[in-house]
């Protein structure tokens, strides 16, 4: 199998070089001096060459996101912003659409902006870096420990679950949470600059809770050299950006389940991160390099129940084997729309006999016809599962990635 990922390794080089340069940027509609809007829509379109023990398609052609927006200045203190994204649920017939972002922020001063609504609550790095502005194939699996994505671990480059490690917890919002947050940002000289966000939110869904307890989130960011002043960052500046980032982010929600029946202990749930990030030129080059240490506590729970006395979250809710700690590390190196790219993760769980414990090796090569806007990506990752018995995962993709 391996000599037949290289194979395509190289063919997609090849197609990769033969593309042509085009250009790319988003529909803006100037109404007043203070009033806009800005439409837009980004496709990534994969292939996917799988184990069988992850699914029994090994070859799968895949959607990964096909989004329109909607960004809306109504007046220099006020915008709104809406985000669509299909979904394929093999069930109604080309899939379906669903709203994904529904925010309005309201901006009174740089260093205060409150956004409420439909909206991602910003604790990971990962989790504020735009899905168009990613350097690997996509966000590292262990971020999806985080109560967002529904506190688990992914592989197949975020396209499958690990096995075992699915906790059963989500929200009404799945990815994005329902509620207010704070937002600003700040220069306390040319080479340092702060940002900073506050959340308070829906989080666990409210169907599985007789508990009203909200979502709490907290982030902050230190840069040297070149700001991140934006709500969102970058996984790669492409040579536009000198910076050096350190970030720390806190997300808590108490009685989120039940520990071990309907009627155990009640379970809060706890997200701890730690990351850095820098773009720096080296050589004729630029280097990129990111890492994150993660932290989830679900009380040391053992299968875990909703709190409203229903039964099991999933029928594999194994709360230890969810819980635990992990980090990840991924450097790449961009020169002449080139960048190859390597990564590793890891996570250590709480279960027994290394149940729900893994590791992940991935590497890759992006071509960028238009900078983030149109580029070509090929990935191999190789998962290696700690628990006797459960299956090792080696998956490899071809994407194309396009962000009007």
């Amino acid at each position: 199998m391996k000599k037949r990922l290289l194979g395509m390794a190289a063919i997609a080089m090849v197609l990769g070089l033969s593309c042509p340069q085009q250009a790319s940027a988003g529909a803006k509609i100037s109404i007043s001096d203070d009033s806009n809007l800005d439409l837009g829509f980004r496709i990534q379109a994969l292939y996917l060459r799988n184990d069988k023990d992850l699914k029994s398609n090994e070859d799968e052609f895949k959607i990964r996101r096909a989004r329109f927006r909607l960004k809306g200045n109504v007046t220099k203190y006020v915008t709104g912003f809406l985000q669509t994204d299909f979904r394929d649920d093999e069930i109604s017939s080309g899939g379906d659409v669903r709203l994904i972002d529904a925010w309005i922020m309201v901006k009174p001063l740089e260093w205060l902006n409150v956004i409420g609504g439909q909206q991602m609550a910003a604790v990971t790095r990962m989790g504020m870096t735009g899905s168009g502005g990613l350097m690997a194939i996509d966000r590292p699996g262990i971020n999806n420990y985080m109560l967002s994505w529904g506190a688990k671990g992914n592989t197949a480059f975020n396209n499958g679950t690990v096995a075992g490690t699915a906790s059963g917890l989500s929200g009404d919002v799945n990815v994005r949470d329902l509620g207010f947050s704070l937002f600003g940002s700040t220069s306390f000289t040319d080479m340092t600059h702060f940002k900073y966000y506050l959340g308070v939110f829906e989080g666990q869904d409210v169907d599985t809770r007789n508990t009203d307890s909200e979502r709490y989130s907290a982030r902050v960011q230190v840069n040297f050299f070149d700001a991140e002043s934006g709500l969102f960052n970058s996984s790669t500046y492409l040579g536009r950006k000198k910076t050096l980032a350190f970030g720390v982010g806190y997300d808590t929600q108490d009685s989120v389940a039940r520990s071990g029946s309907n009627t155990g202990n009640e379970i809060d749930y706890t997200f701890f991160t730690l990351d850095a990030f820098t773009d720096y030129p080296v050589g004729p080059g630029y280097l990129t390099a990111e890492v994150a240490y993660n932290d989830l506590d679900l009380d040391d729970s053992g299968v875990l129940f909703a709190q409203d006395g229903g039964g099991a979250l999933t029928s594999s809710a194994q709360g230890k084997e969810t819980q635990g700690s992990g980090f990840y590390g991924q450097l790449g190196y961009y020169i002449n729309k080139w960048q190859p790219w390597v990564g590793y993760e890891q996570w250590d769980s709480d279960g027994a006999n290394d149940a729900g414990s893994w590791s992940a090796v991935k590497v890759g090569m992006n071509y960028y016809l238009k900078g983030h806007n149109a580029n070509i990506k090929i990935g191999y990752e190789s998962l290696t599962n700690d628990k006797a018995g459960a299956p090792d995962i080696d998956t490899f993709v071809l994407g194309l990635y396009v962000t009007y």
